[in-house]
C-alpha cells in the first residue's frame, strides 16, 4: 500500500506542481492595482432619454452625450493597458480621493449627475425665455472625509439647514459661516435625513495641509473634492415637466448636451439641421460650460458613432503652464484619428446654440 501510494504520489506530482503554479499566476494577475483603465465609451442619442413636457421631438438628426469606459485595473488588465493604444492608466487617487470608498463615489457621480440636469433645466429654460424658480433647501452632503468628525454623524444624502442658529440655504452659506473657524470649536448642525431633522454636535478639526498650504484649516470633513465646494440641495419650479431617463450613467459632463436637448424640445425649429453633433462638457445654472475628463476618449467614441460635430470645452488654462484646454486636447485626438469630424470650442451654451444656428442645413436641404 505504501509503495503504491508512493507510486501515485510520483505519478501525479508534476500535474500537482501545474495546478498549484497555474493557481499562483492567477492570484499574482488577478491581483488588484491602484490604477484604474480608461477606454472609450459610447455615444449616445438624448432624444429618447429627453422628454419636455409638450416639446417638439421631431429632429432630423441627433444630440448625443459621450462616455467614457473606466474600470478598476488588475495586474493582468495594467499589462495589457500598457500595450493598448486606446486605453489610459490613471492612479485611483485622481478618480477619486482615498478617504472615499467604491459606494461613496457612484453614490456622488450619480449625485452629480442629478445637479448636472437640474443646471441644465435651468440653463435651458432660461435661454429659452421661460420663468424658472430655484427654492434652495440647504447644503447636500456628498462627500465624507474620514478621520473627521462628520464621519461619525453625518451620511451622504443629508442635507444641513441650519449650523447654530444661522439658517442654511446653500452650500456657500455653510462654507462662508464654517470659515475662520478653530479647530476644538463646537457648532451645532441641523440636518435632514430621509424627511426627518436631526441635530449633532460636532467638534471641529484641522484638516490636514496641503502641499503648499501655509495656515491650518479647520472643519467638521464634508469637504467636496471640487473648486466650487459643496453641492445645493435644490428644488427647481418650472412651466412645463422635464424627464430625463440616464440610467446609472454618472458624473456632470453631459450637462451641456443635456442642456441643448432641452433647449431644442423647447423652441422652434431643429438645431441639429440634419447633423450628428456629440460633444461633452458640466454647465452652471447661468449657461457656462466647464471642463471634463476622457475627453480624447469621447472624441474617439463620436468618431465611431459618426458624428459631424463634436463640442468641446475652450476651458482657460494657466500662462505658461503645461495644462491644455479640452479643445485642445479633442482637437489633437482628432487630427491623430484623421476624422471629418468638426472639433467645435465652447465656454458658453450661447456658443454652441449660436454655431449650431450659422449652420446651413446637412445636404442643402
Amino acid at each position: 500500500m505504501i509503495g503504491r501510494r508512493r507510486f501515485l504520489g510520483g505519478r501525479f506530482a508534476p500535474f500537482i506542481a501545474a495546478v498549484l503554479a497555474a493557481v499562483v499566476i492567477l492570484a499574482v494577475v488577478l491581483y488588484p492595482t491602484d490604477y484604474y483603465i480608461i477606454r472609450p465609451g459610447s455615444a449616445i442619442e438624448l432624444q429618447p432619454m429627453v422628454t419636455v413636457e409638450g416639446g417638439q421631438k421631431d429632429e432630423k438628426g441627433m444630440l448625443m452625450l459621450t462616455t467614457v469606459r473606466m474600470s478598476k485595473a488588475n495586474v493582468l488588465g495594467y499589462l495589457y493597458a500598457k500595450t493598448d493604444p486606446y486605453a489610459d492608466l490613471v492612479k485611483e487617487t485622481t478618480v477619486h480621493s482615498p478617504h472615499e470608498t467604491d459606494e461613496q463615489y457612484n453614490l456622488r457621480e450619480l449625485q452629480e449627475m442629478k445637479n448636472s440636469q437640474q443646471n441644465a433645466m435651468i440653463a435651458a429654460f432660461r435661454k429659452a425665455g421661460l420663468p424658472v424658480k430655484v427654492n434652495e433647501q440647504g447644503a447636500l452632503v456628498v462627500f465624507l472625509v474620514s478621520d473627521m468628525p462628520a464621519k461619525q454623524y453625518l451620511k451622504i444624502g443629508d442635507v444641513i439647514t441650519k449650523v447654530d442658529d444661522r439658517e442654511i440655504k446653500n452650500a456657500a452659506q455653510l462654507l462662508a459661516v464654517l470659515k475662520g473657524r478653530k479647530a476644538g470649536e463646537t457648532v451645532k448642525l441641523t440636518f435632514i435625513r430621509d424627511g426627518q431633522a436631526k441635530t449633532a454636535d460636532i467638534k471641529l478639526k484641522a484638516f490636514p495641509k496641503t502641499p503648499g498650504q501655509k495656515e491650518t484649516r479647520a472643519g467638521i470633513g464634508i469637504a467636496y473634492p471640487n473648486p466650487d465646494g459643496p453641492t445645493t440641495k435644490r428644488d427647481i419650479e418650472l412651466p412645463k415637466k422635464v424627464t430625463i431617463q440616464s440610467e446609472n450613467i454618472g458624473g456632470p459632463s453631459a450637462g451641456m448636451m443635456f442642456t441643448l436637448e432641452i433647449f431644442n424640445q423647447l423652441t422652434p425649429g431643429d438645431l441639429t439641421k440634419g447633423y450628428r453633433i456629440a460633444g461633452t462638457g458640466t454647465i452652471n445654472a447661468d449657461g457656462r460650460v466647464g471642463p471634463i475628463g476622457g475627453v480624447k476618449h469621447k472624441v474617439r467614441a463620436s468618431d465611431k458613432m459618426e458624428a459631424d460635430i463634436f463640442f468641446a470645452p475652450d476651458n482657460p488654462t494657466p500662462a505658461g503652464s503645461k495644462q491644455r484646454s479640452n479643445y485642445a486636447d479633442a482637437k489633437a485626438e482628432a487630427e491623430k484619428l484623421g476624422t471629418k469630424m468638426k472639433i467645435v470650442p465652447v465656454r458658453t451654451l450661447d456658443d454652441a446654440i449660436k454655431y449650431l444656428e450659422s449652420l446651413p442645413p446637412k445636404g442643402g436641404k
